[in-house]
């Protein structure tokens, strides 16, 4: 059967949870496509109620961001500060987030959106903050297991990591996109 509203839609046939921890569900889903073949679909869903967050912390014309040993790349990478829900609430979150990450703990929330980071593999949302810092970031983050290194950078010299390469984290990029929409970027 085709669903009318999305006659190009491939069909779950049958979940198959596959593996499970205490943050995903991974399945490997029995799925038809259009055309009625049989095939596989693997899908990743977070565990967690309520959306992940990614912060844009900025100050004056500062960006800050974080460097993290990202496992499924096998290297560091440099983005914004993100991370998995922790309330219903993503602003509580984004709070957090931006705490443990970046060391600061104050900042005036804004919600831009929210944005699927890979909608091919994963089954969640994540919500876009911007984080106007008032005061000069000199907090070191209380997360070092997972924060290597931090810098707040002018936005010419964001633009120019993004060029060149140095920044190529997707959500970042999304979020600085989403950001810059907004008018919300120095």
């Amino acid at each position: 059967m085709t669903d009318p509203e999305h006659p190009d839609a491939i069909r779950r046939t049958r979940e198959v949870l596959a593996y499970r921890n205490r943050f995903v569900d991974v399945y490997d889903d029995e799925v038809a496509f259009p055309g009625g073949a049989a095939g596989h679909y693997l899908r990743i869903r977070h565990r967690e109620e309520g959306l992940g967050v990614v912060i844009l912390p900025v100050h004056d014309d500062l960006i800050g961001l974080v460097r993290t040993y990202r496992y499924p790349l096998g290297r560091p990478q440099w983005g914004l500060p993100r991370g998995f829900s922790q309330h219903a609430d993503p602003l509580v979150t984004a709070r957090a987030e931006l705490h443990e990450e970046l060391g600061v703990t104050e900042a005036e929330f804004h919600l831009l959106g929210t944005m699927t980071p890979d909608s091919g593999l994963l089954a969640t949302t994540v919500a876009v903050v911007h984080a106007t810092v008032p005061t000069t970031p000199t907090a070191a983050p209380l997360d070092t297991t997972e924060v290597a290194e931090t810098r707040w950078l002018p936005l010419p010299t964001l633009r120019h990591w993004i060029t060149t390469g140095h920044l190529d984290d997707g959500m970042t990029l999304s979020a600085l996109t989403l950001a810059h929409t907004h008018g919300r970027l120095p």
